[in-house]
């Protein structure tokens, strides 16, 4: 969580360096943003404000998905470019949240305002669960990141090895374990006919003030572009829970506004149940997810202390693994002095 914009000067320099490639010729969109995200530039807005100056000095033509720049960028236009989108930037005063936030407030308000705003203490555990499941996601990075460049048994075997060294003496989990779950994604992905695919990417959208890291985007033959969010734990009896769907809405509406096409559909990954779970999203729970995120906004600007999750069966669901328990209990104990 924080308020406003960071300094996006470098992103900026990359983003011109992509439109200088080929001058005179016709690029697609969606070729222009994989260059993008694979030199990391977390948002296309900036983008789209190159374009409108671009346009207005009359160095580039086209609109929709395809564009052509007339003749090469100077450094004197580069600059003035530049100069005038970070001073817009720089006016942005706007609070910006993750996915992740935006679920921390559905389970728990009082969790979310004790993380981000008060910033107390969190406690984590020494060995067991949460470890586990950092242990899950950057074997799964480092599957990602390297797929393609080996044989995909030695990509897993030396994915596992790296995270397993990197979290000893933290795990619970055998080694066999999570070498299934990463053939069971890689069989997943080819299923899905999935063309690129990018681990962890940083995305952000000026626009509505959210910023975040999927775990997975993978850009499917058709065009279509996914979210896809790994679950350390497994697929509840009554079936997905709410606040994994809200989670991958968030990050879903990321990739949306990066690519600047509708996203309809997410997935979920589940390591206890090695299960893939696909999800339609609408614009119901895009809505949703936003109306959310301004009761996050709502929330910073009170002084008060927020209520304590009011979800079902809350104190095993959510309280259980809470970083910020004692905090919250010591609140709760100060309310029952009387003086």
């Amino acid at each position: 969580m924080r308020i406003g914009v960071e300094n996006k000067e470098k992103e900026i320099e990359l983003i011109f360096s992509i439109l200088n490639k080929k001058i005179g010729e016709e690029r697609y969109l969606d070729e222009i943003l994989i260059e993008m995200i694979k030199k990391n530039v977390s948002t296309s807005d900036l983008l789209f404000l190159i374009f409108k100056e671009l346009k207005q000095r009359n160095l580039m033509e086209g609109s929709g998905r395809i564009s052509k720049i007339l003749e090469k960028i100077n450094e004197e236009i580069k600059n003035e470019i530049k100069k005038k989108i970070l001073e817009r930037l720089e006016k942005n005063r706007k609070l910006f949240v993750t996915p992740l936030d935006v679920t921390k407030y559905f389970q728990c308000p009082r969790r979310l305002w004790l993380e981000k705003i008060v910033l107390a203490k969190q406690y984590k555990e020494k060995v067991g669960k949460v470890w586990d499941g950092e242990l899950v996601h950057y074997a799964t990075h480092l599957f990602i990141v390297n797929r393609g460049k080996d044989e995909i048994s030695k990509i897993i075997e030396n994915a596992v090895e790296q995270a397993f060294e990197k979290y000893k003496n933290k795990i619970t989990l055998e080694k066999e374990r999570v070498i299934d779950f990463l053939w069971s994604i890689d069989n997943f992905l080819k299923e899905e006919n999935f063309e690129i695919i990018f681990s962890e990417k940083q995305l952000e959208s000026i626009k509505i003030g959210l910023v975040g890291k999927p775990d997975i985007i993978g850009i499917k033959k058709d065009g279509n572009v996914v979210a896809m969010d790994v679950k350390f734990g497994e697929i509840g009896k009554k079936g997905i829970k709410k606040e994994h769907l809200i989670q991958n809405i968030g990050e879903s509406l990321l990739v949306e506004n990066f690519f600047r096409k509708e996203v309809n559909e997410c997935f979920l990954i589940y390591f206890s149940s090695n299960a893939t779970a696909s999800i339609q999203i609408n614009e119901k729970d895009k809505k949703e997810f936003l109306k959310l995120k301004r009761s996050i906004e709502k929330l910073v600007k009170t002084n008060k202390i927020p209520p304590k999750s009011k979800l079902p069966n809350y104190r095993k669901r959510v309280c259980q693994g809470c970083h910020v328990r004692k905090s919250c209990e010591n609140i709760e104990n100060y309310r029952r002095i009387r003086f």
